[in-house]
């Protein structure tokens, strides 16, 4: 006897049986299907309600080797009410879980600079804050845009020592450094220092939520970004 001629013999035998014995057959031999039947609607439905209440960036920041446990809500919704975003309709995104360890890339770090990268790519990343060494590594990698497309020279001269200018001439070693002091200083490269990082040393918003104890961050406007505006408004705002 076949497996369909034995479920018929079983299916005719609970005939005038009642409910709970036909309930009890149907669920010994199809309680494996019913489950996973089950998993794929939640499934399904948990991903159309995702993408049907996914709410577009207003912005979305990056912070790296922020070194800090909490949060940076505080931020977030300091930044919304400055800039008056409706964050019932858009997000405010700030990460601040990304690590980077120059001296000694491992795998995290290099999962870490590949998704900078590829958010870059796709325009979706508007502002970098960094420690001072990794800041530079990306600035002479032509990651930031020049602050003043966003900011005006009063605003750039009040902040006096306060700005990170990158020399071009940097730009030409694609970050890597001049062998030598003497071919940097050759007549044929040109030399010209950029403003593209704004320093937040002793920044009340980041020492509030604990981030860059012991070291200094610098903030950029990140190329290729389609917000740009918004970013330096973040930048404006933890000026503050």
């Amino acid at each position: 006897m076949n497996i369909n001629e034995e479920k018929r013999h079983q299916w005719q035998a609970l005939k005038g049986m009642g409910f709970k014995a036909h309930w009890d057959y149907f669920w010994d031999y199809y309680k494996i299907h019913v489950i996973v039947a089950v998993f794929v609607i939640v499934g399904i439905v948990s991903l159309v309600r995702d993408i049907v209440n996914q709410k577009p960036d207003a912005i979305n920041v990056s912070i790296i080797n922020a070194a800090g446990l909490l949060e940076p809500t505080s931020i977030q919704e300091g930044f919304a009410g400055y800039e008056n975003i409706d964050t019932t309709k858009y997000n405010v995104t700030i990460d601040s879980t990304s690590a980077i360890n120059l001296k000694n890339p491992d795998n995290y770090t290099i999962a870490n600079s590949e998704r900078i990268y590829s958010m870059i790519a796709a325009h979706d990343l508007d502002v970098l804050m960094a420690d001072t060494d990794v800041f530079e590594n990306y600035s002479k990698n032509e990651m930031f845009i020049d602050l003043r497309e966003y900011f005006s020279e009063e605003e750039l001269s009040a902040l006096g020592d306060n700005i990170y200018y990158v020399d071009t001439a940097d730009y030409n070693t694609g970050g890597a450094e001049f062998e030598d002091e003497e071919k940097k200083d050759d007549e044929n490269v040109v030399h010209e220092l950029i403003p593209v990082g704004i320093i937040l040393e002793d920044n009340p918003h980041l020492t509030e939520i604990e981030y860059y104890k012991g070291s200094t961050p610098i903030a950029g406007l990140v190329v290729a970004s389609e917000r740009s505006d918004v970013g330096a408004d973040f930048i404006r705002y933890l000026l503050q």
